[in-house]
């Protein structure tokens, strides 16, 4: 009896299973909470901001499936060493998007001519990054802003919903 569940608690304790809380995203700087685009909540990326809202996309570890799934067939992402690449494929161009340093790349690329967006963290409020467009600082140019603390591949998967990507 012991030994199950030392599994139970090994497995799951790994696996980041209800370890990360929730992350929202926001077209708007007040962040008000009516005014959620999407969020992300235990691997279901969904439009809204409660758990009533279409599942878009499931995440799962570096996988972005679409709708609720994690089924292979419905494999629509993989983030491989930093690089957003089509389905399951390993050739260089289904690479879709990179990203290095917090900046994201179109294509497999890190030159300045094809910088989409650089997020950083937003000085007036805490625990909100802030996704600007190309490599600018200006608060005009920001058209993301996301709550809480998204792994790349979560950031990739609320930039598609939000229609970004």
């Amino acid at each position: 009896m012991i030994r199950r569940v030392l599994f139970v608690l090994v497995m799951f304790s790994g696996s980041g299973v209800g370890a990360q809380a929730p992350t929202f995203a926001y077209s708007d700087a007040q962040l008000r909470w009516n005014e959620v685009e999407c969020h992300v909540d235990r691997g279901l990326v969904r439009r809204g901001h409660d758990w009533r809202g279409e599942v878009i996309y499931s995440v799962r570890g570096e996988l972005i499936f679409n709708g609720f799934s994690g089924n292979s067939f419905d494999l629509f992402y993989a983030l491989r060493d930093g690089k957003l690449c089509l389905g399951d494929s390993n050739f260089t161009d289904a690479i879709s998007y990179s990203i290095f340093e917090n900046r994201i790349y179109v294509g497999d690329s890190s030159f300045p001519m094809d910088l989409a967006y650089t997020i950083r963290v937003d000085r007036m409020n805490q625990g909100v990054l802030c996704v600007y467009k190309g490599d600018s600082i200006s608060p005009f140019d920001v058209v993301a802003y996301f709550q809480g603390e998204p792994t790349h591949t979560e950031i990739f998967a609320l930039l598609l919903t939000m229609e970004l990507l």
